[in-house]
């Protein structure tokens, strides 16, 4: 997962590249969120349309949690998909580029 974000004060936003590991399923989308101390929330959201193959016409949202330590973000998620109902808990880790 890659996010390319624009901060202002507490506050983030962007876009965001996912490729599926398992499938090789790619998909683009939106991330938003806010810092506060070593900690920030995110959510995220995959339109219809934002991912190839099977998952085209699906759409995406997902929320989490996690923590600051330097350039790094580290974190997990939970959401749901359209098409394949709910995602459990997934972990993220963040470096800038």
């Amino acid at each position: 997962m890659t996010w390319s974000l624009t901060q202002s004060g507490t506050a983030f936003s962007g876009g965001l590249a996912i490729t599926d590991s398992s499938t090789g399923t790619k998909a683009t989308g939106t991330v938003s969120g806010s810092i506060s101390g070593s900690s920030f929330t995110f959510s995220l959201s995959v339109p219809a349309g934002g991912a190839d193959g099977a998952f085209g016409s699906c759409s995406a949202t997902a929320s989490g949690q996690g923590s600051v330590s330097g350039a790094s973000l580290s974190g997990s998620y939970t959401g749901t998909n359209s098409c394949s109902g709910t995602m459990s808990t997934g972990s993220l880790t963040l470096s800038r580029q």
